[in-house]
Order: C-alpha cells, then structure tokens, then sequence
C-alpha cells in the first residue's frame, strides 16, 4: 500500500523548521524588539532634550568608591 501525498504546508512533528524560510517565525519577538529599539532610541532622545535644559538624569554617583569587603 503507498503512502498517501502530504501536502506542501504539512510537517512531521519531528522535522526541523527552517526559520529563515517562514516569515511568521515568532512575530511577537520581532515586535518586542522592534519597540525596544524605539523605546531606547525615544530615552536617549529625551535624556539629550533634558541636558539642554540643565536636568540631569543620570543617576550614577560617578564619584562613589566601590564598596570595600570587609
């Protein structure tokens, strides 16, 4: 008896999938980090805005001591 014809779309479940072939590999990953480069851009953006203006945002004590073990 011969085996019946799977179509293109159909895997077996141990087969690989080949991410560069698909473009609906994980869009939610993309998405993140697609908002992530716009988050950070938008931050330094708005850090460089607040410099012009005298506020300082930077947090870091660039003076400190690290802390010494005892």
């Amino acid at each position: 008896m011969a085996r019946p014809v799977l179509a293109p779309t159909v895997r077996h479940w141990h087969a690989p999938i080949d991410g560069s072939s698909t473009p609906l590999v994980r869009p939610y990953l993309t998405a993140y980090e697609r908002d992530e480069k716009a988050r950070i851009q938008r931050l330094r953006r708005d850090i460089l805005w607040c410099a012009t203006y005298g506020v300082d945002l930077d947090t870091r004590d660039i003076h400190a001591r690290p802390a010494v073990a005892s």
